[in-house]
């Protein structure tokens, strides 16, 4: 009787160990989670403001001095012509 009874403290104590070590690494697993999800969010967050600045960048650049193939350019290119023969 007395080796019945050390078994069965042996497999209580099994379990009762066992128990916190399963609810731990449940608990690492939503971590993980946690941690990847935040990391996708930055990922996404860091994207759109690339796209906001290249947006911006676009209308600044539109906004700038003409760019060489615009009809003020050419005109601007025809008066510097002009004013290089009359000098």
């Amino acid at each position: 009787m007395a080796g019945t009874m050390t078994r069965r403290m042996f497999t209580i104590a099994l379990g009762m160990l066992t128990i916190p070590f399963v609810a731990f690494a449940g608990g690492q697993d939503k971590d993980k989670e946690q941690k990847k999800d935040d990391a996708k969010d930055k990922a996404e967050e860091k994207k759109d403001d690339a796209k906001d600045k290249a947006k911006d960048a676009g209308d600044k650049a539109d906004e700038a001095v003409d760019r060489p193939g615009t009809e003020n350019s050419e005109d601007r290119r025809q008066d510097r012509r002009k004013d290089g023969v009359k000098n």
